[in-house]
């Protein structure tokens, strides 16, 4: 977690957690050339960033060094701070992100899109969002700038979001606050665990054995193999992966699978069958039966649903 405490926001509010009535402007996963490089911008709102794969750098105008984000790792962009994102990958794939942008105290309406990044030419300090700090003469925020390797219920809680903001179905905008409610309570959570330093020698190799099972997430991934990849025990390789990922291997690869099954029936007409298989399920009702326990509902079921075509 790297903490933000050199910036210093031009409107900040004292932090009490039972103010937030955070509304969400946008919501969308990105799928982004892996050698784009973003121009500098601020926001006048809030942006979260999830890495889904590939890498990013961003540069911070307070910041001499630019800082690095991987798979697992989550952006908070702050309202007002000056900004530039560099993406990149270890291959030509492109990099998946998840963004949101959202205020804290229901306090800005967003007419369009462009209306959340700062014109340079047109300059308006009133609609910049307000900013949390903790009691004290520092002003410390509440907010760090990078958080890695959050655990899965923030991510799945993004996912929910952005599957509302893109539906919009009656009531979208009360379930968004809620489901950003529960993310905002989860990252006040964390805190620093060394327990993961101890994985920091294998991350790169770690992070190598996860970019391929995201892209080929149709192959079986046995812990024995991906073990014998790091040279370690198959327990041992267990607990690294948690350490850095906060999910076992398996279940990290049944939530990937899970993820791109949701897309592939949300976005096409492929039958169950083939969207089982092309996420590694040759049974159909395995694939059913694993859906169903991750989701709650049927394939059938959450196609009929969500469907965008």
């Amino acid at each position: 977690m790297t903490s933000d405490t050199s910036f210093r926001h031009p409107n900040i509010r004292l932090y009490n957690p039972a103010e937030f009535s955070p509304s969400i402007h946008w919501s969308e996963h990105q799928y982004v050339p892996h050698n784009f490089k973003g121009d500098v911008r601020r926001l006048y709102d809030y942006e979260l960033m999830y890495v889904y794969s590939g890498t990013m750098t961003v540069a911070f105008e307070d910041m001499s060094e630019p800082i690095r984000y991987e798979a697992g790792d989550l952006l908070i962009l702050a309202p007002a701070l000056r900004h530039s994102i560099h993406l990149n990958s270890q291959s030509d794939s492109l990099v998946h992100l998840l963004g949101i942008h959202f205020d804290l105290y229901d306090e800005l309406d967003i007419t369009i899109d462009r209306d959340m990044v700062v014109s340079e030419e047109e300059v308006h300090p009133e609609r910049f969002c307000y900013w949390p700090v903790h009691e004290g003469e520092d002003r410390l925020p509440v907010f760090a700038r990078c958080y890695r390797s959050i655990p899965p219920d923030i991510v799945q809680a993004m996912e929910e979001i952005a599957d509302e903001h893109k539906l919009k179905k009656p009531g979208h905008q009360v379930a968004c606050r809620g489901y950003m409610l529960i993310i905002l309570t989860a990252i006040s959570r964390l805190q620093q665990d060394n327990k993961r330093n101890a994985a920091a020698f294998y991350r790169d190799q770690l992070l190598e054995l996860v970019h391929d099972m995201q892209n080929q997430i149709h192959l079986p991934y046995p812990n024995a193999t991906l073990a014998a990849q790091l040279n370690v025990s198959e327990d041992h390789f267990i607990r690294l992966f948690k350490m850095t990922f906060a999910l076992s291997p398996q279940q990290f690869l049944q939530h990937i699978r899970h993820q791109s099954a949701k897309r592939l029936l949300r976005e096409t007409k492929q039958s169950i069958q083939q969207i089982g298989e092309q996420v590694g399920y040759e049974d159909i009702h395995n694939f059913s039966h694993v859906f169903k326990k991750w989701q709650g509902v049927s394939p059938r079921e959450y196609r009929n649903t969500h469907s965008i075509l």
